[in-house]
């Protein structure tokens, strides 16, 4: 089998499991059971090498790869390559979201309080490297910060492209806006 028959196989196979976690209902442990499932997808990175997902130079320094997603714009999994440096600033998703590590390193600060509940607080800081992931409800809020690249995955319960304008934390203004979100999404799909 090629690299690609195997890398679209592994993704429908994992992605087939995610379906199934949502459809009892989605909750802090439904999230944790598809940051597993998306570990045993990343056991396979010789599946996803760099080389197939390199960075562009966009503005933000990464890049997004679209690897799978129904025609309802449900169960959306990307690659996000980044080739040096990327930040996010507080900001949630709206839908549930997992990003589990393939190469390099992540720092997640997750905030213990909601968007529009004052500024973000910092809550904890982990890292997303290979064997390590960390999952989010619609409401949890999460900044990245990538130094050095990186290359994860980012699953989410909905398309990026399809969802509302999500909130996130203006430093520069200290306050909470929306934005929707505009980032080039290249259709890596098989």
């Amino acid at each position: 089998m090629s690299n690609n028959v195997e890398r679209a196989t592994a993704v429908a196979a994992a992605m087939a499991d995610i379906r199934a976690i949502d459809a009892d209902g989605i909750n802090r442990d439904a999230v944790e059971l598809i940051r597993r499932r998306l570990l045993q997808l990343a056991e396979h990175s010789d599946l996803f090498p760099w080389t197939d997902f390199p960075s562009d130079e966009s503005r933000d320094g990464s890049t997004m790869y679209l690897l799978s997603q129904d025609q309802d714009h449900r169960f959306a999994l990307y690659v996000q390559s980044v080739k040096d440096v990327t930040e996010a600033p507080p900001h949630d998703h709206l839908t549930w979201a997992c990003i589990v590590g393939l190469e390099g390193e992540e720092i997640n600060r997750r905030y213990d309080n909601v968007a529009g509940d004052g500024p973000p607080r910092v809550a904890e800081e982990f890292a997303v490297r290979p064997g390590r992931g960390i999952a989010f409800l619609p409401d949890d809020v999460h900044s990245i910060h990538v130094t050095g690249g990186a290359l994860n995955f980012h699953c989410y319960g909905h398309d990026l492209l399809d969802l509302p304008a999500r909130n996130y934390w203006d430093e520069h203004q200290q306050e909470w806006r929306t934005m929707k979100v505009q980032f080039p999404i290249i259709d890596a799909r098989s």
